[in-house]
């Protein structure tokens, strides 16, 4: 919070002329006391939780998707999140190149009231109850949004029965990212930032051959036979379509839980010339100049 702070006021004082992401909850504030500054995109990113599927109690699909479900993703995006963040009810961002974008959980329509129900019978289907509590710890970063996101996911998660118990643990960034890679955690926040513009930058990383990159340790020879058929289709449709069912499936055995759809944000001196929004949030300094005064 400090870093962003501090680069904000060199950006105020023309000593920087462009900062990247701040807190979205700072974002009236910045507008107010920087008119002209802020700039807020559509990006090629997803905050996503990974549940370990190595381990109890997230190796039972039912608890997987119990979690998924009683998590209340819009309230997330629209309380916590102050830039325009959209609820992701699927992994791959909208705007992908080519990529239909059309996979979504099954329940996503479904109110969150009765979701909750419907997890709660998932999880005394899976053995859980007042005789046999769920516990378990949900790892999260401590920068930026994600603590208080963290608290809105452990809330919904202990509201679903009385005998579920969420623990928070706030991790330092470096450790908890070597942490999911060990699988040394319950579950997990995260996020994706899509390193080209492509579907397949994004649904790579639940192949069991992507390793630790593959934060729940999912392994289903399916999911890997479609993501790897995808590279081999030279007809982009089909290709899509394969993609497209890959994405289902994860969808729908939940070894993570999507959260919201990341906007860009940066801070941008209004002098400051060549720089133009768009879905990578990649802003090469050879274009950029500033405005004769």
């Amino acid at each position: 919070q400090n870093d962003v702070q501090a680069a904000a006021r060199k950006v105020l004082s023309g000593e920087a002329g462009w900062a990247t992401r701040f807190p979205s909850n700072q974002v009236e504030t910045l507008r107010r006391d920087l008119p002209g500054y802020v700039r807020v995109a559509t990006y090629l990113s997803c905050n996503y939780f990974s549940f370990n599927v190595t381990r109890p109690p997230f190796d039972d699909i039912r608890v997987r998707q119990a979690m998924a479900m009683a998590y209340d993703r819009d309230f997330v995006a629209s309380q916590i999140y102050r830039t325009g963040e959209r609820p992701a009810y699927k992994f791959v961002p909208a705007g992908v190149y080519g990529y239909p974008s059309t996979a979504r959980y099954s329940w996503a329509d479904v109110p969150i009231a009765e979701r909750k129900r419907e997890a709660e019978r998932l999880l005394r289907a899976a053995g859980y109850g007042p005789n046999n509590p769920l516990k378990f710890a949900f790892s999260h970063r401590n920068t930026s949004d994600n603590p208080r996101v963290a608290v809105v996911a452990q809330n919904d998660w202990n509201s679903i029965a009385p005998w579920v118990t969420v623990e928070l643990r706030g991790v330092e960034n470096q450790v908890h990212y070597a942490n999911l890679r060990a699988k040394n955690f319950d579950a997990g926040d995260g996020g994706w930032i899509g390193d080209y513009n492509d579907a397949k930058n994004f649904l790579y990383l639940f192949e069991s051959r992507t390793g630790s990159q593959n934060y729940p340790g999912y392994n289903n020879p399916t999911y890997d036979r479609l993501v790897h058929e995808s590279d081999f289709e030279r007809d982009f449709d089909a290709r899509s379509q394969l993609m497209l069912r890959a994405e289902q499936l994860l969808l729908d055995e939940a070894p993570l839980c999507t959260s919201v759809f990341i906007n860009s944000t940066n801070l941008v001196h209004p002098d400051l010339t060549g720089y133009e929004d768009n879905l990578e949030d990649i802003h090469r300094a050879r274009w950029f100049g500033i405005r004769n005064a």
